[in-house]
């Protein structure tokens, strides 16, 4: 099912390198941290686009695995959105201190989206800002911190490990840049103090 996702922080994230992970093919995927102003834009029973929260996600993730298997399985996964004090599917969101990463709390919901590399368009994720146009790697424009918009398609599959639900991550686009998650901007010139010069050093400093 289609949805598109409006104003959410991007976090961890490869959008322009593809990555494999645990072995498998190589994607590209995005994090994307909700908050009160992160929607939804998505068709209603009738057929007619709306703006829902983005708690109405849990309800799309229902959905099609309703459509799926004819019912709700009695345990599925949904990969495609958590909760990151790990009362969902996904493990906790913290790092090796113990910590909530940057941009994350107990409450946060976040969405989790990926695509293989040979299933995208030229072997590339569709990277927009906000005129549309392509953004390039080394653009710069993008970054965890920036706030999105994406495209995903949500559905449900059966498979080894079992019955679950995840998200292929079908583009993105720049909506406006955020302060960067999981690093502080240094200001060099007020991490140095003032030192006392040698008398040679400053003799030979005139001179020059």
């Amino acid at each position: 099912m289609k949805i598109i996702v409006k104003n959410a922080r991007l976090s961890f994230n490869d959008l322009f390198t593809s990555k494999s992970i645990n072995g498998g093919a190589p994607k590209f995927t995005a994090t994307l941290i909700c908050s009160g102003e992160t929607k939804l834009k998505l068709a209603n029973k009738e057929g007619v686009q709306v703006v829902v929260p983005h708690s109405k996600l849990q309800e799309v993730c229902e959905k099609v695995l309703k459509e799926k298997f004819g019912k709700l399985p009695a345990k599925a996964d949904n990969w495609a959105y958590n909760k990151a004090d790990g009362t969902t599917t996904r493990d906790e969101y913290i790092n090796d201190d113990g910590d909530y990463w940057a941009g994350f709390d107990a409450e946060t919901f976040y969405i989790s989206a990926g695509k293989a590399e040979a299933k995208c368009k030229n072997g590339k994720m569709t990277i927009l800002d906000q005129r549309r146009e392509a953004i390039e790697e080394n653009s710069g424009l993008l970054f965890s911190g920036c706030y999105v918009n994406a495209v995903l398609d949500v559905y449900a599959y059966d498979g080894d490990s079992g019955k679950g639900v995840t998200a292929s991550l079908e583009g993105v686009q720049l909506l406006r840049k955020g302060e960067p998650l999981g690093f502080a901007k240094i200001n060099a010139e007020s991490e140095f103090d003032e030192e006392e010069i040698d008398a040679d050093d400053d003799d030979a400093a005139s001179m020059m």
